[in-house]
């Protein structure tokens, strides 16, 4: 989709009411899905893996389920304007200590995520609870729709680092204290699959080793009446002289974070391609 695409689907969204952009967001990925049938094989294969892996029973959910969930992401991305009623948006009573303990630290802090549910509408909630946050966000294809999106990011207090060198200004953000979202579940390497669900990219915790940074892994969801359901795990650092963990062990921990979400919630992970090595979508 162009960035004049985008626009209108932005456009309509505010203007329709809910119930009528969720039929539209559902025809046109059931439309996606018929038109692309070698993505959606391999959706499917990727949720059949994770529904054996997590030992679920009954037939496994279809690709179907999972692009029409990420069009209502994508929806409620669009949608919002700061200031103006959206979901309810819930953190349990772990999550919230979690965020709080790392806010009154005073430290820079990686938060740590992937394409799970609602990421970037969860992102615009961090925003505004924090008063500004910065993203590491990969680069669109389409120039424009690079533009679109780092402006809607930043109507709501998301700062895009997109500069010719974001890691360095990431690097000197969370070494002045800032606190920076990162996702992490598509690598450039990915980490042998097996037994993990989840491909980590090392390079963010790498970044926020470096800074002397907390990490805090955070996921989102949306919850069968609605709301936004946002999951943080126990912060940590990576300095094993002050208490912190290893790299691996922080690899570690957020993989079985992230695996334990995907295994609980198979739909809301927006990946396209096969998750697992050897897998195929042709």
């Amino acid at each position: 989709m162009t960035d004049l695409g985008y626009s209108l689907a932005s456009l309509l969204i505010r203007r329709l009411p809910p119930r009528a952009t969720d039929s539209l967001a559902h025809a046109i990925s059931d439309c996606y899905v018929l038109t692309h049938p070698r993505r959606a094989r391999a959706v499917d294969q990727n949720l059949a893996w994770i529904w054996q892996d997590a030992r679920r029973e009954g037939a496994p959910p279809r690709a179907r389920e999972t692009y029409r969930t990420f069009a209502r992401a994508l929806r409620d991305f669009l949608a919002h304007e700061p200031g103006r009623a959206g979901p309810r948006v819930r953190l349990s009573q772990q999550s919230r200590a979690a965020l709080d303990a790392a806010r009154r630290s005073g430290r820079g802090a990686l938060l740590l995520s992937g394409h799970f549910g609602p990421w970037e509408r969860a992102l615009q909630w961090l925003a505004e609870e924090m008063g500004g946050v910065d993203a590491l966000a990969a680069r669109h294809r389409l120039a424009a729709v690079d533009r679109f999106f780092i402006a809607r990011r930043e109507r709501a207090g998301v700062r895009t680092l997109c500069s010719s060198r974001p890691v360095m200004s990431a690097l000197q953000s969370l070494k002045a204290g800032g606190w920076i979202a990162a996702l992490a579940d598509r690598p450039r390497r990915p980490r042998p699959a097996p037994p993990h669900i989840v491909p980590l990219d090392p390079g963010p915790l790498l970044l926020a080793r470096r800074a002397d940074a907390w990490v805090i892994p955070g996921v989102s969801t949306f919850a069968p009446d609605g709301a936004l359901e946002i999951e943080f795990e126990e912060p940590f650092t990576l300095d094993p002289d002050r208490g912190g963990l290893e790299l691996e062990q922080g690899l570690d921990r957020v993989q079985r974070f992230f695996d334990a979400h995907v295994r609980a919630h198979p739909t809301q992970w927006f990946t396209w391609s096969p998750a697992r090595t050897g897998a195929s979508g042709s």
